[in-house]
């Protein structure tokens, strides 16, 4: 095993590996274009879902938000809420670029697009399974689109 950490604050978020804070390398191009390979191996993927798990049950926090292309069918299928968090591909692609200040907006759309269609073979993430809310924020700034989960979630979900 590895000595990893991750904060569940939401004022204090970061991931560690050891004593080294990867939070912001997690989201770097190199390693968003590994995932899928890597997730394609089916050891590693229930190795995944089963660290996601244990750290939402060990958390003892009244609820976990938890991201990820197969978290509401395979990893938490049973969560009070659950949503599918969507935007149509073109803006998915400009916010992902938006992070990522320092990278060319269309090398990020064309990788974006890429992981979309690998991952596609893996996991069905484009279509909400049942009992699952999608929250289209498409048309939806930042603020508006955590109201719209926001409203999703005190209703207790679909």
């Amino acid at each position: 095993d590895f000595p990893y950490a991750i904060s569940l604050d939401a004022d204090d978020y970061w991931v560690r590996v050891g004593d080294t804070d990867v939070t912001s390398a997690i989201r770097e191009p190199r390693v968003s274009a590994a995932v899928s390979g890597v997730a394609r191996v089916a050891a590693v993927r229930e190795r995944v879902n089963d660290l996601f798990r244990t750290l939402v049950a060990a958390s003892a926090l009244p609820g976990v938000i938890v991201e990820g292309r197969d978290i509401t069918t395979v990893v938490a299928p049973d969560a009070a809420v659950r949503i599918l968090l969507t935007a149509a591909p073109e803006v998915r692609a400009a916010r992902r670029s938006a992070e990522l200040t320092d990278e060319d907006a269309a090398a990020v759309a064309t990788a974006l697009h890429r992981r979309d269609a690998a991952d596609s073979q893996v996991v069905d993430f484009l279509t909400a399974a049942d009992g699952v809310s999608v929250v289209d924020s498409t048309d939806l700034d930042f603020a508006q689109t955590v109201e719209a989960v926001l409203r999703v979630a005190a209703a207790g979900g679909a």
